[in-house]
């Protein structure tokens, strides 16, 4: 494997597909930025195309990566249309500045990458996200077959989760193709604090300095299923645990009204000793440092950049059951899981997190991201996988041409 310091003998060239993109907000889009930003330091170029929402530019620049913005078409029924034309066309016109191109979503929509490969000449990925979401087409009756149809001109499919694999396998994906490949955080940055620093981090925050702290960070929609935390945990006086929760997160494009938020603020303004409901920020590592324990409710998911993000930062966490939240939480190790809608077993595993051995299922939380799910690690492997699909022989022509160009 390849590290952050030895790079490959050429530059690979992956332009990326994510259906939002900064300033909209995705933890697809996050994560994707994460690992162009490892492969970045690694000597390869990134770039991204994205679709183009609320008149934002058609050209930009973020984090130092060149995006394009592309029309995804303004119908309220098959928008995908208008996306796949303005798709193909682009990457016609720019198919000889790239080898890879890698689609952050496994969607009907993001699956046209696998003809548009095939059409251009270039290797193709999709990358499932989210469980019971990306690949629930395939078992509608019109839309399944195009997107199977599609899928299969995709020459690999990542999948985050192992309940991911079997739904790529389900679906009737060619199994050698299928590759388990969680996500990864970037655990130089996300790292505990010392206590004396949480301390300062607390009252720049305006956080008690005594009590502890439950946090919640994520979009604010009903998969995440805030409002019946932020319900229970203001209704039962948070569980006996003495603990402010706190949430921080951006409102979802699925409100657009505000109605969730609304009822999540007038919780917080009616009870803020209890729960309180803070702006978003994308600099969200000093809530992490300032915590006692994550608490993750979402009904669904795939492999939640929250917990890794909080398990970096030393913290225990307590999950609903789902997808990718049962792989990271080792119960009794790193933290816990509850059953859906179970406030008993919510509250029973937070007063363990909050008990005598919260500092030590954060210490093992802590080492088993390094262990596993450390960006560099996850880099690696994707290198290989992209080398894997240009095979040596295209290898040697691009680095043959690479060298004529440097003549």
């Amino acid at each position: 494997m390849n590290s952050a310091n030895q790079p490959t003998q050429r530059p690979l060239r992956v332009l990326m597909y994510t259906a939002y993109f900064d300033p909209e907000y995705s933890g697809a889009a996050l994560q994707a930025l994460t690992l162009a930003r490892e492969l970045r330091k690694r000597g390869h170029h990134i770039a991204f195309i994205t679709n183009r929402w609320a008149d934002l530019p058609e050209s930009d620049e973020v984090d130092g990566f060149l995006v394009w913005r592309l029309e995804a078409g303004r119908m309220r029924k098959h928008r995908e249309f208008r996306l796949w034309y303005n798709l193909a066309r682009w990457v016609w016109q720019h198919q000889r500045e790239f080898d890879i191109l890698h689609s952050h979503g496994a969607y009907y929509t993001h699956a046209f990458i696998g003809p548009l490969g095939r059409l251009t000449g270039l290797k193709t990925l999709v990358k499932a996200s989210l469980a019971h979401d990306d690949l629930q087409d395939l078992s509608r009756p019109v839309i399944g077959w195009l997107h199977r149809f599609m899928l299969r001109r995709v020459d690999a499919y990542v999948a985050i989760s192992q309940d991911l694999v079997q739904e790529f396998r389900a679906g009737g994906m060619v199994p050698t193709r299928i590759h388990y490949l969680p996500n990864g955080v970037d655990t130089e940055r996300f790292h505990p604090a010392a206590d004396a620093e949480r301390v300062r981090l607390r009252t720049g925050l305006g956080l008690p300095a005594g009590r502890p702290i439950a946090l919640y960070v994520g979009v604010l929609d009903e998969r995440k299923n805030i409002l019946w935390l932020a319900e229970r945990w203001v209704a039962n006086r948070g569980f006996d645990t003495g603990a402010l929760l706190v949430a921080v997160g951006p409102q979802s494009r699925e409100d657009p009204n505000g109605v969730l938020r609304g009822r999540l603020q007038g919780l917080s303004q009616g009870a803020p000793e209890l729960f309180q409901l803070r702006d978003f920020t994308p600099d969200i590592l000093p809530w992490y440092q300032s915590a006692d324990v994550l608490v993750l409710p979402s009904l669904k998911e795939g492999l939640p950049n929250v917990v890794l993000e909080a398990m970096a930062c030393g913290l225990p966490c307590v999950a609903a059951r789902a997808s990718g939240t049962r792989e990271l939480i080792m119960p009794g190790r790193t933290g816990y899981t509850y059953e859906h809608g179970n406030a008993r077993d919510m509250a029973r595993a937070l007063s363990l997190c909050l008990g005598p051995e919260g500092r030590s299922l954060g210490t093992e939380a802590r080492r088993q991201v390094e262990a596993r799910y450390s960006i560099r690690a996850i880099a690696d492997r994707y290198e290989a996988l992209y080398e894997h699909l240009l095979g040596e022989k295209t290898s040697r022509r691009i680095r043959q041409k690479d060298e004529e160009g440097k003549t």
